[in-house]
Protein backbone atom coordinates (compact mmCIF):
# COMPACT_ATOMS: atom_id res chain seq x y z
CA UNK A 1 0.00 0.00 0.00
CA UNK A 2 3.13 2.56 1.10
CA UNK A 3 4.70 1.52 -2.49
CA UNK A 4 1.44 2.40 -4.58
CA UNK A 5 0.59 5.53 -2.72
CA UNK A 6 4.89 6.83 -3.44
CA UNK A 7 4.18 5.48 -6.62
CA UNK A 8 1.10 7.32 -7.15
CA UNK A 9 2.34 10.64 -5.65
CA UNK A 10 5.64 10.68 -7.79
CA UNK A 11 3.55 10.11 -10.70
CA UNK A 12 1.94 13.53 -9.94
CA UNK A 13 4.80 15.23 -9.37
CA UNK A 14 6.10 14.12 -12.94
CA UNK A 15 3.05 14.49 -14.70
CA UNK A 16 2.77 18.39 -13.45
CA UNK A 17 6.39 18.92 -14.69
CA UNK A 18 5.58 16.91 -17.98
CA UNK A 19 2.28 19.14 -18.62
CA UNK A 20 3.47 20.00 -22.05
CA UNK A 21 4.29 16.80 -23.30
CA UNK A 22 1.06 15.01 -22.39
CA UNK A 23 -0.77 17.72 -24.19
CA UNK A 24 1.24 17.23 -27.35
CA UNK A 25 1.29 13.14 -27.02
CA UNK A 26 -2.47 13.31 -26.92
CA UNK A 27 -2.30 15.75 -29.64
CA UNK A 28 -0.35 13.02 -31.49
CA UNK A 29 -2.52 9.98 -30.53
CA UNK A 30 -6.17 11.58 -31.49
CA UNK A 31 -4.81 14.15 -34.33
CA UNK A 32 -7.28 12.57 -37.02
CA UNK A 33 -10.00 13.49 -34.56
CA UNK A 34 -8.95 16.55 -33.72
CA UNK A 35 -8.42 17.76 -37.42
CA UNK A 36 -12.22 16.39 -38.24
CA UNK A 37 -13.94 18.19 -35.28
CA UNK A 38 -12.21 20.87 -34.08
CA UNK A 39 -10.27 22.33 -36.58
CA UNK A 40 -10.83 25.69 -37.16
CA UNK A 41 -9.12 25.44 -40.79
CA UNK A 42 -10.92 22.20 -42.09
CA UNK A 43 -12.67 24.29 -44.95
CA UNK A 44 -8.50 25.44 -46.40
CA UNK A 45 -6.93 22.11 -46.65
CA UNK A 46 -4.03 24.29 -48.69
CA UNK A 47 -2.94 25.22 -45.42
CA UNK A 48 -1.83 21.68 -44.10
CA UNK A 49 -3.21 22.59 -40.45
CA UNK A 50 -4.20 19.32 -39.25
CA UNK A 51 -5.20 20.64 -35.90
CA UNK A 52 -1.93 22.25 -35.00
CA UNK A 53 -4.41 25.29 -34.36
CA UNK A 54 -6.06 23.53 -31.40
CA UNK A 55 -2.67 22.47 -30.33
CA UNK A 56 -1.43 25.59 -30.38
CA UNK A 57 -4.42 27.08 -28.39
CA UNK A 58 -4.19 24.16 -25.30
CA UNK A 59 -0.49 24.91 -25.18
CA UNK A 60 -1.33 28.64 -24.67
CA UNK A 61 -3.82 28.15 -22.36
CA UNK A 62 -1.68 25.77 -20.50
CA UNK A 63 1.23 28.46 -20.16
CA UNK A 64 -1.40 31.08 -18.87
CA UNK A 65 -2.37 28.22 -16.52
CA UNK A 66 0.92 27.70 -15.15
CA UNK A 67 2.03 31.52 -14.71
CA UNK A 68 -1.24 32.00 -12.95
CA UNK A 69 -0.19 29.23 -10.58
CA UNK A 70 3.60 30.94 -10.28
CA UNK A 71 1.88 34.30 -9.38
CA UNK A 72 -0.38 32.58 -6.89
CA UNK A 73 2.82 30.85 -5.38
CA UNK A 74 5.05 33.98 -5.43
CA UNK A 75 1.81 35.53 -3.17
CA UNK A 76 1.72 33.23 -1.02
CA UNK A 77 5.50 33.14 -0.54
CA UNK A 78 5.94 36.64 0.46
CA UNK A 79 4.44 36.69 3.73
CA UNK A 80 6.40 39.24 6.10
CA UNK A 81 6.88 38.43 9.39
CA UNK A 82 7.10 41.07 11.87
CA UNK A 83 8.31 40.53 15.15
CA UNK A 84 8.26 42.51 18.25
CA UNK A 85 11.91 43.02 19.40
CA UNK A 86 12.24 44.07 23.14
CA UNK A 87 14.58 46.57 23.95
CA UNK A 88 17.16 45.92 26.64
CA UNK A 89 17.41 49.20 29.13
CA UNK A 90 20.99 49.67 30.61
CA UNK A 91 21.59 52.09 33.16
CA UNK A 92 24.46 53.66 33.95
CA UNK A 93 25.16 51.94 36.44
CA UNK A 94 25.20 48.51 34.51
CA UNK A 95 27.33 49.81 31.94
CA UNK A 96 30.33 51.03 34.30
CA UNK A 97 31.12 48.78 37.24
CA UNK A 98 31.49 50.00 40.18
CA UNK A 99 34.75 49.81 42.08
CA UNK A 100 34.51 48.80 45.61
CA UNK A 101 37.15 49.77 48.16
CA UNK A 102 37.59 46.42 49.75
CA UNK A 103 36.65 43.30 48.79
CA UNK A 104 33.79 41.53 50.50
CA UNK A 105 35.51 38.36 49.27
CA UNK A 106 38.52 38.60 51.71
CA UNK A 107 36.19 39.81 55.04
CA UNK A 108 34.76 36.07 54.80
CA UNK A 109 38.35 34.09 54.80
CA UNK A 110 39.73 36.40 57.93
CA UNK A 111 41.57 34.34 60.31
CA UNK A 112 40.11 34.18 63.89
CA UNK A 113 43.45 34.26 65.57
CA UNK A 114 44.03 37.86 63.92
CA UNK A 115 45.35 40.53 66.27
CA UNK A 116 46.39 44.35 65.85
CA UNK A 117 49.77 43.90 67.06
CA UNK A 118 52.42 44.44 64.79
CA UNK A 119 54.53 41.68 63.89
CA UNK A 120 58.02 41.87 65.32
CA UNK A 121 60.77 39.07 63.66
CA UNK A 122 62.85 37.70 66.46
CA UNK A 123 66.53 39.41 66.72
CA UNK A 124 69.45 37.50 65.77
CA UNK A 125 72.18 36.96 68.67
CA UNK A 126 74.80 39.14 68.33
CA UNK A 127 78.04 37.50 68.77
Amino acid sequence: MRRLVCLLLLLMICMQSFNKLGIILAFKINQDYITMAFCENKDKPEMHCNGRCVLAKKLKLAEQNEEKQRTANLEKANVLFFCKLNMLELNESQLAPTVNAFNPFYLKFKPSSFTNDIFKPPQAPTA
